[in-house]
């Protein structure tokens, strides 16, 4: 969405309706505050999760609070305070139940709802040293590295990762330091900025077992996992065949109405399996052309093959390639048919002198949703189907609506459905259907209250019965927040 907001600054077959799907509807009132941070998590082992909601006023006091849900309703199970020394907060499963995690300098600590009450995890430093003003972020730094079903903890420092592998009996192994150090630089506006380099999760060599990939200037560093489930500190080296500037969407810079010469910039967007053959495939992203209103761009995808001795290779020239009319700006991957191969929605919008003056009339602006299947190898040439949406721009406040767009098996069909928000008061659901359409054309259309920013609207599983669930977190500097909860039936 920033691509978009930059860019529009330098510019000055149908389906019958699918049987309506029902939800189960909650609110939580969670109080006035200036900022709220919210996570679900399965903090006192039950079968529905708990919402942790932590507050900040004007006054930066902060104030932790859980819900749970008891007796067919959600009621506070804790208020306190909050210590100003918490910089993030997470949630990890930690020998078998979740945990609220609390990083203060220096240390990481879990924190026991039942007897409000801290526990010391593990001694660790990392790139965030300071309260954010108004917030206390919640910041992702656990997942299951070694796919052994337990979540591990890795944290971003400036000199790399510190990686600590859960063990079974729910401690964790000695920490390793992975991949190279934070990006830093410096703003227009002499600002510094640093953060952490991405990584990339997949079983780089094929021996069954995921490995950690990190893109260092020229090369891949892999650190592979061992038969122990333990990652190796010592990275191998690989420079692949084909060629990039870095290995972050961030990077790209648009430049100015001005160019006369054409500039191309090329990036690193992910590394995965896309083709389900179990070898990692490399997708860019492409941004060149000589002015702003003359931009192309294109994800470009180079299939990766094996090698006798458990490598991996890239060829140079793409194997294939989705463009579209219009400048791309985000790309997800998902697999909407359930045949072992991802697909992908694209995000999309024309830049011209029309689109401009319609914006600055209407303070909107239309997007295309690309939708390409895999199929032979081969994404097409056009999408397979496309969807509008609208953004809406506040060009007095610099506020900014994006509609909240989401990808999920709702029905348990294995076919996934694409939500869509219509505006503040309503979501519609296209169901996915067999064929080359994808998913239904008429949606199911449900009226409620919807967040007026699309990071505020998730898709979790509340209820443990393996189906996605709908939170939503609507935020007020007038009134209090609101928690809203849709539970698939």
């Amino acid at each position: 969405m920033c691509l978009i907001l930059a860019l529009l600054v330098l510019a000055v077959s149908t389906f019958p309706a699918t049987e309506e799907f029902s939800f189960d509807r909650y609110e939580i009132i969670t109080g006035a505050a200036y900022r709220q941070t919210v996570l679900p998590g399965y903090l006192l082992g039950g079968p529905v999760a708990e919402l942790i909601v932590v507050s900040i006023d004007k006054d930066d006091h902060r104030r932790l609070r859980v819900f749970t849900f008891d007796d067919g309703a959600w009621a506070p199970i804790l208020d306190m305070t909050l210590r100003r020394g918490v910089l993030f907060v997470d949630v990890a499963n930690i020998g078998g139940r979740d945990r609220l995690i609390m990083y203060e300098r220096g240390r990481l600590n879990w924190f026991d709802p039942e007897t409000a009450t801290e526990h010391p995890l593990v001694a660790v430093t990392s790139i965030y040293n300071a309260p954010m003003k108004g917030e206390v972020p919640h910041v992702d730094v656990t997942r299951d590295v070694n796919a052994d079903g337990l979540d591990d903890l890795l944290v971003p420092d400036f000199d790399g990762y510190s990686l600590f592998i859960q063990t079974s009996n729910g401690g964790f192994a000695d920490p390793v330091k992975l991949g190279p150090g934070a990006e830093m630089g410096m703003t227009v506006e002499s600002n510094p900025w640093y953060q952490a380099r991405p990584f990339h999760e997949l079983d780089y060599n094929r021996d069954g077992r995921s490995d950690l990939v990190f893109w260092n200037e020229d090369h891949f560093e892999v650190h592979y996992q061992d038969e122990h489930g333990l990652i190796d500190p010592v990275a191998k080296t690989y420079a692949p065949a084909v060629e990039f500037d870095s290995d972050g969407i961030y990077s790209i810079t648009l430049g100015d109405t001005s160019e006369e010469e054409d500039t191309r910039q090329k990036v690193l967007h992910s590394l995965s399996d896309l083709n389900g053959d179990g070898v990692a495939d490399i997708v860019t992203f492409t941004l060149e052309g000589k002015s702003l209103f003359g931009k192309r761009s294109a994800y470009e995808v180079h299939f990766g093959k094996p090698t006798p001795d458990g490598g991996t290779v890239f060829a140079s020239e793409f194997d294939t390639v989705l463009r579209s009319d219009g400048i791309q700006f985000e790309m997800e991957q998902h697999d909407f048919d359930g045949d072992g191969q991802v697909d992908m929605m694209i995000t999309s919008f024309e830049l011209g002198i029309g689109s401009i003056i319609r914006t600055l009339l209407t303070g909107s602006v239309s997007l295309d949703l690309e939708f390409y299947r895999l199929e032979g190898g081969v994404y097409p040439d056009k999408p397979n189907v496309t969807r509008k949406i609208k953004a809406e721009f506040d060009f007095s406040t610099g506020n900014t609506f994006v509609p909240s767009v989401l990808i999920a098996d709702l029905n348990n069909d294995g076919r996934a459905d694409l939500l869509v928000q219509e505006n503040l008061e309503e979501l519609r659901i296209f169901f996915g259907v067999p064929g080359p359409d994808l998913f239904s054309r008429r949606p199911q259309k449900l009226a409620v209250a919807m967040p007026d920013d699309e990071q505020y609207t998730w898709l979790v599983d509340l209820n443990k019965d393996d189906r996605p669930d709908l939170l939503m977190h609507h935020r007020s500097t007038t009134e209090s927040h609101r928690i809203t909860m849709l539970i698939t039936r």
